[in-house]
Parts: structure tokens; C-alpha cells; sequence
């Protein structure tokens, strides 16, 4: 997850695509408690890409720790998981690449 995550990430930042086929997992749905910082990495010593403002929901895509790699409006990074508040997990859709 870590390395689809970067490398979508590393994509996006270099005006690239990436073509993803992944199977069916588990997408959480969440909101923040107080001003969050999503980073480009998972950690505090990583750059900060925005800060999301208390009360915003946000998708979690996965946790590792207390970093969990999200996703909020077109932003996409990691987030630190105490400031977030419990989560609801949804089964979501695998994604095709077109072509395939």
C-alpha cells in the first residue's frame, strides 16, 4: 500500500499517470478533530502538503503506526491518527486501468 501510495504520489508531482489494478479492500471513512497536517510522508519531519481544517472528512486509505496514508479533496499524503476520529470501513470497488 505504501509503495502504490508513493508511487501515485511521485506521479502526480511529475504531471505523470499511473495505470492501477488492485482488488476489492478496505477504504475508511473518517474526520478530523482538530488542524491536521497531511504530509508527503509518514512522519513529522516530512514536508507538508496542507493542513485540513477540524471536522473535514477524510479518506483513509491505510494506517501503518500512527500514520495513515489519505486522501482529502484533491490533496494526497499521509495524516498522523490521533487527531482522527473513529472510522467507518467500506468495502470499495477494485480499480481498472483503462485498456485492460
Amino acid at each position: 500500500m505504501r509503495l502504490l501510495l508513493a508511487a501515485l504520489l511521485l506521479s502526480s508531482s511529475i504531471g505523470g499517470t499511473v495505470a492501477v489494478s488492485v482488488s476489492p479492500a478496505d477504504a475508511a471513512v473518517t474526520r478530523t478533530t482538530s488542524h491536521l497536517n497531511m504530509r508527503f510522508g509518514p512522519g513529522a519531519n516530512y514536508r507538508r502538503v496542507t493542513t485540513i481544517p477540524p471536522g473535514q472528512t477524510i479518506n483513509v486509505l491505510g494506517c501503518t503506526g500512527n500514520w495513515c496514508a489519505a486522501t482529502w479533496r484533491r490533496h494526497q499524503g499521509y495524516v498522523n491518527a490521533r487527531y482522527l476520529s473513529t472510522h467507518k470501513t467500506l468495502i470499495v470497488s477494485p480499480l481498472y486501468a483503462f485498456g485492460q
